[in-house]
């Protein structure tokens, strides 16, 4: 991680692809002084520490593994006060260390009953209300955070932070604190740049993005780490279909089980609707798209026992990496450039992370 600069985590794909488990591996490991992040209640970030899992959506999850760094919530985070307070409370986070922007939205139940009425469903929305939120405040006539301040001064029994972000982050760096965004969902769903724009979520998910909703110059942008899964899973849709995989062909967690060896039923559930992901074998071109738009200088490789399950919950060093798993890794390498695997992900545990290269 890169000392006095904004350093980004992001999904190479459809979401779900262990985003916070790194965050989480990446603040025990170099102790940042800020976690960013624009928050939104339509993903969940988990991380397991000896068997507890631990979920949030509003709140960067790697900020569990620091007892005292600051949590900033940007400008453009879409917020569900209820979800909020049901994370700081669950999640044991000292509301002292919490600040949100003054500029950020707040869901509304006409928000939710909005997207249940608009045929959302079919494409596997989590039907939290963020579209509409979000449409409402580009059209000025949004909830802004005044609102959720009054809301949670009545049940938290006290006022959490409100004020300019963007300043206090851009303040920080220049006085080079090191600064750590845990971005939501992946870049396959990025409107613009992503599958399918039906198929896509309300929003933009790339870097750059990421460094516009801080308000921060690129010129302070630091370490960009990609996070990749083998197999890419889209969320599954209550009715219809959630859309295509550019071309992948769709399989089955029985299938995946069978190729690594899994001695039980394999099986993901999504954190938001708890319904099962759909899986789709790895898409190059759409990797290639990702390391084109995004450029990350770090990759993770997390679900490596997906390639192998031999590598399930192995720690340490590379040369706890099997076979198989080298062989994808080579792959990805060869297609991301200069880029390399630093982080290969065995199981679900926060521990099961092999740093490949010590660094």
């Amino acid at each position: 991680m890169k000392l006095g600069k904004f350093n980004i985590v992001i999904g190479g794909q459809a979401g779900s692809e262990a985003k916070g488990k790194l965050s989480g591996y990446l603040v025990e490991r170099y102790h940042p002084d800020i976690c960013f992040m624009t928050s939104s209640p339509n993903a969940g970030h988990t991380i397991v520490l000896d068997g507890n899992k631990y979920v949030s959506y509003h709140l960067p999850i790697g900020a569990i593994m620091s007892g005292d760094c600051p949590i900033l919530l940007g400008p453009a985070s879409i917020i569900n006060p209820v979800t909020l307070l049901d994370e700081i409370a669950k999640l044991g986070i000292d509301p002292e260390r919490i600040m949100l922007d003054s500029r950020a939205a707040v869901v509304v139940p006409t928000h939710k009953a909005t997207e249940r009425t608009s045929g959302l469903e079919k494409i596997g929305s989590t039907l939290q209300g963020v579209g509409p939120c979000r449409m409402e405040k580009m059209s000025r006539i949004g909830n802004t955070i005044t609102v959720l301040d009054r809301y949670i001064d009545g049940l938290l029994g006290t006022r959490l932070r409100i004020g300019d972000v963007t300043h206090r982050v851009n303040t920080a760096l220049r006085n080079g604190a090191t600064v750590l965004c845990e971005t939501t969902q992946g870049f396959d769903l990025c409107l613009e740049h992503g599958i399918h724009p039906v198929y896509c979520t309300s929003k933009m998910i790339n870097p750059a993005m990421a460094l516009a909703e801080a308000g921060v110059p690129v010129s302070l942008v630091g370490d960009i780490y990609g996070v990749i899964r083998p197999y890419p899973i889209r969320v599954n849709n209550r009715t219809g279909t959630s859309g295509p995989y550019a071309g992948a062909r769709e399989i089955t967690w029985e299938e995946i089980g069978k190729r690594c060896g899994c001695p039980h039923k394999l099986e993901e559930l999504t954190t938001t609707t708890r319904l099962p992901r759909r899986v789709f074998e790895f898409s190059w071109p759409r990797f290639a798209a990702f390391i084109r738009t995004c450029a990350p200088t770090v990759l993770c490789l997390q679900f490596a026992n997906y390639l192998d399950w031999s590598i399930y919950g192995k720690t340490g060093d590379s040369g706890e990496i099997t076979e198989p798993v080298w062989n994808f890794i080579r792959q990805l390498e060869g297609t991301g450039g200069n880029v390399r695997v630093e982080y290969v992900g065995t199981g679900p545990e926060q521990k099961h992370m092999i740093n490949v290269n010590g660094l």
